[in-house]
């Protein structure tokens, strides 16, 4: 039996219903998915696609406008219907009937070249496969999910991004230790639902997958894959098969233009061997277009995140936002209603998250997606030797050029600094001293009156 809830295909056709897709006839080279998605003011869908069976459409997360539209939510919904969506979790199922295994090909059928993988930026080391779920099973923590890139490599190679801290990184550490390849399952073309579930960092022991179950309020089902011992999304437009060679961080991957905005050194990463590809009859390949989709679908989770570790901090919160600036990801802004030192509190629990660098506090008569009064706020609300937080030593990423990570051994881990500013009313200064100007007798005439 299917899922009741719907799946990718399902959300192309309600865009496309609701004139907020791009239909594209015309037959078009692939070397140009990229720079149409890029062109267009809407999600596109590409029904002709030169040398190839597959349909592909990109788009769908561009900015924020677009990502809720795909989810089906209000843009001022994201950050508070995810976190809603984290306590309320439902855990996947197995299902038999799943259309990501209408075609099935094993063993010297495995052939990535028929796919419409595209290059997507002028520097990338070659093209990407960038909108995978990807499934692990760990003994300890059960199954993990996640996002990351593929670069094609041959017929049935390509690399695999671990350079960061994650579960799937920890989870192939304890594999190439024991020198054992690592089966992993890539859904390609799942509801947005999974993908921002997937993109999240969730804690230790909750499954990604069964947060994306509570934000549909319905299990995402899942199948058993047919050549390794992990499940993929039952309704899924295409899923590879295989598994993470144990030969460590080896072989070259990228350059590539990262969610950052700029392009990531080449460095070295492990190969995913793929075993299988199953897919739809009629398969539709999903682009994700560096940065802003990565970006947009982070700033979710990131805003998640923030809201649920502040209210665990104590903290009472008006609202939350992470800046376009930093790539919907490294700076988060956050509104709150101040008890005694509740700025410094809030901030410790912000920086706490992997992905914030930067993080500013302010109170909630600040709109903090106006950054002239963020930046009001900051100027007259701050002393620096009182209100600014330095913290050295601590997690960072390798797209982020400051932390100089072309001086990392391979596989190293970097670290940054992290500053957070806590722009609320000072303790002693009376909050009357803050008073905004309000212009006299404005409420009691009309201009055109007087027109």
């Amino acid at each position: 039996m299917g899922s009741p809830r719907p799946s990718f295909r399902d959300t192309v056709a309600r865009l496309a219903r609701e004139d907020r897709l791009l239909r594209l006839q015309k037959e078009v080279d692939a070397r140009h998915l990229s720079a149409l998605v890029v062109k267009a003011d809407r999600p596109v869908l590409f029904e002709r696609v030169r040398g190839f069976d597959l349909r592909v459409a990109g788009g769908l997360f561009w900015n924020r406008q677009r990502l809720a539209s795909a989810l089906g939510w209000q843009e001022s919904e994201l950050g508070t219907r995810f976190a809603v969506g984290v306590r309320s979790m439902i855990a996947p199922e197995i299902v038999m009937d799943a259309p990501a295994q209408e075609v099935v090909r094993t063993g010297r059928e495995v052939d990535l070249t028929e796919l419409p993988i595209p290059l997507l930026a002028e520097k990338d080391g070659g093209p990407y496969i960038s909108a995978g779920v990807v499934l692990a099973r760990s003994p300890e923590r059960g199954l993990n999910a996640g996002v990351y890139r593929l670069m094609f490599r041959s017929r049935d190679e390509t690399g695999i991004d671990l350079v960061t801290v994650s579960d799937l990184r920890r989870l192939y550490e304890v594999h190439l230790a024991r020198r054992e390849p690592l089966p992993i399952s890539v859904s390609i073309g799942v509801h947005p639902i999974e993908i921002l579930s997937a993109a999240y960092k969730a804690p230790p022991g909750v499954s990604e997958m069964a947060v994306a179950g509570g934000l549909h309020g319905a299990p995402v089902p899942f199948v058993q894959c047919r050549t390794v011992d992990v499940p993929a999304i039952a309704d899924a437009e295409i899923v590879l098969e295989g598994e993470l060679q144990p030969n460590g961080w080896t072989e070259d991957e990228g350059p590539f233009g990262e969610f950052a905005g700029m392009y990531g050194d080449l460095k070295a990463n492990p190969v995913f061997k793929v075993t299988a590809i199953t897919h739809r009859r009629d398969a539709i390949f999903q682009l994700l277009q560096m940065p802003w989709e990565n970006a947009w679908l982070g700033a979710a989770a990131t805003e998640a995140q923030v809201w649920n570790v502040l209210k665990t901090a104590g903290v009472d919160v008006v609202n939350v936002a992470v800046t376009e600036g930093s790539a919907c990801r490294w700076s988060v802004i956050a509104s709150i209603r101040k008890r005694a030192g509740g700025g410094k509190n809030a901030l410790m629990a912000i920086l706490a998250l992997p992905d914030t660098k930067h993080a500013i506090v302010v109170d909630e008569d600040v709109d903090i997606h106006d950054p002239t009064q963020v930046e009001w706020a900051r100027t007259f609300r701050v002393q620096a030797d009182k209100d600014v937080i330095i913290i050295a030593g601590a997690q960072a990423k390798h797209v982020d050029p400051s932390v100089r990570p072309w001086d990392l051994e391979d596989g190293e881990l970097p670290m940054t600094a992290k500053m957070g500013i806590d722009a609320t009313i000072p303790e002693g200064i009376a909050p009357a001293y803050y008073d905004r100007i309000r212009h006299v007798w404005v409420d009691d005439v009309k201009l055109e009156d007087y027109q």
